[in-house]
């Protein structure tokens, strides 16, 4: 299932972009659920990365579409960022952002859908990307997105997500072989942390989710180095 962010203060368009979105997942066959924010600071306020798209408008009272969009940048490299907004001349400065994309209002159905196209094999990639784990109950599918960070505990690990915590028999470096090259680094013996979720690093802290977890000295390098790559841009969830 995909996740989308509609960022419009006006509730109307808001209530377009929905139709909008109901008509391409309807044609596609794919499965979406949108989530509408009234303005860019409710959306900014509690940010997780866990949208595949967020449809920003330009124009907002108070906290606008393009500094909504640098904040967002600060926390979430990977999501697709796609302006819709009447503001043309503003929206070519989506470069800055790394906007994908940008669609002029009034957004017409066929638009949306073209425009949509082209992201298609971006979103295909990203709605791939997910692991499976054997919990006491059942075998379970978690999206990458929403592990935050894996912690081992004796001979279990502990998947931390925002979707609750889920617990397997294993090891860390099991964990790291299922999810080599996708964005994931150690950041101390017992930790392996998703770098999406990563706010900020504060001398051997690392702020994760929201989390404060501690980073050891012979992993710090690395761990920057990793984090540094991927703020960068080299990112492949």
């Amino acid at each position: 299932m995909l996740r989308i962010a509609i960022v419009e203060d006006n509730e109307a368009e808001r209530a377009h972009l929905r139709k909008c979105i109901d008509f391409w997942a309807d044609t596609e066959k794919i499965e979406v659920q949108a989530d509408e924010y009234p303005s860019g600071l409710a959306f900014i306020g509690k940010y997780e990365p866990v949208y595949d798209i967020v449809l920003m408008d330009i124009d907002m009272p108070g906290m606008n579409g393009m500094d909504t969009a640098r904040s967002l940048r600060r926390m979430d490299t990977a999501v697709i960022l796609i302006f819709v907004t009447n503001m043309a001349q503003y929206a070519i400065q989506g470069y800055e952002v790394s906007a994908a994309n940008y669609i002029l209002k009034p957004v017409s159905r066929q638009d949306f859908r073209l425009k949509m196209s082209r992201v298609m094999p971006r979103l295909t990639r990203r709605s791939d990307a997910a692991v499976s784990i054997g919990t006491s109950q059942d075998l379970r599918t978690l999206r990458l997105s929403v592990i935050r960070y894996i912690e081992v505990k004796g001979h279990y690990l502990l998947y931390h997500t925002g979707e609750g915590d889920f617990e397997e028999y294993g090891t860390l470096k099991s964990a790291e072989e299922k999810l080599a090259s996708r964005d994931f680094c150690r950041c101390n013996r017992f930790l392996l942390v998703n770098l999406r979720y990563v706010t900020a690093v504060e001398g051997d802290t690392a702020v994760v989710g929201g989390s404060r977890l501690p980073i050891s000295r012979p992993q710090k390098k690395q761990f920057l180095s990793a984090l540094s790559s991927f703020i960068g841009g080299v990112s492949h969830a």
